[in-house]
């Protein structure tokens, strides 16, 4: 299960447009507020993530500023706009866990019992796969989605301020105010080694949702 949600970090989203929205262009500015994906609070801990980002697109240049509290402190936590225009492209609710699999330790799955916690692959019919990833140097495509060494580390209150300017695909820039920022990992109380870095379940696990739309300041 670990390999597949590896591809499933490492494969760009293909967008596909209508000949209506093939000239459709975003522009302008574009705010997400994030909330916490609503995981089970024993099965995560307490987690509550939340944050806003800020948004400027010129062209396919985008400016990003993005602020989030509640994150595990001194860890780097991924973050990426995900999104297709042909998925629900929602932020997922709790039904989305299905358990399917995809656990912190994969011996003790049961099929088809929740275990209170919505993972990368149970998030994804919702919120769509990767289409930027917001590292702090280098490459910012989808096969840099879990490149956790260029992540921005969250500081010892858990909180981080990013800021970064971007060159998005063409489809990215047009489609911006369909999709979605997502900020992932979590060190979770059923894992004993008080990391998130030594399991990629805990390291993908989304922890905060928001959906881009345009600005209206």
């Amino acid at each position: 299960m670990r390999k597949k949600i590896a591809v499933l970090l490492a494969v760009p989203a293909t967008i596909a447009l209508s000949a209506g929205a093939a000239f459709a262009v975003s522009a302008g500015a574009f705010d997400a507020a994030l909330h916490a994906v609503p995981h089970d609070h024993v099965a995560d801990g307490g987690s509550n993530v939340t944050g806003n980002a800020s948004l400027r697109l010129t062209g396919r240049t985008l400016d990003v500023r993005l602020t989030a509290s509640g994150l595990t402190p001194g860890e780097p936590h991924a973050m990426h706009i995900h999104g297709d225009v042909q998925a629900a492209n929602e932020c997922p609710g709790i039904e989305a866990d299905a358990n399917t699999g995809d656990a912190i330790d994969p011996d003790s799955f049961l099929a088809g019992t929740k275990d209170g916690l919505i993972s990368l692959g149970e998030g994804l019919p919702d919120y769509g796969p990767i289409d930027v990833s917001l590292t702090v140097t280098g490459d910012t495509s989808a096969a840099s989605g879990l490149s956790l060494e260029r992540f921005l580390k969250a500081d010892a209150a858990g909180r981080i301020d990013y800021h970064r300017s971007v060159v998005v695909p063409k489809d990215v820039a047009k489609n911006l105010g369909n999709l979605h920022i997502v900020i992932h990992g979590a060190d979770l109380p059923g894992d004993a080694d008080a990391t998130s870095l030594n399991s990629l379940f805990e390291a993908t696990l989304p922890v905060a949702c928001g959906e881009i739309d345009k600005s209206t300041r």
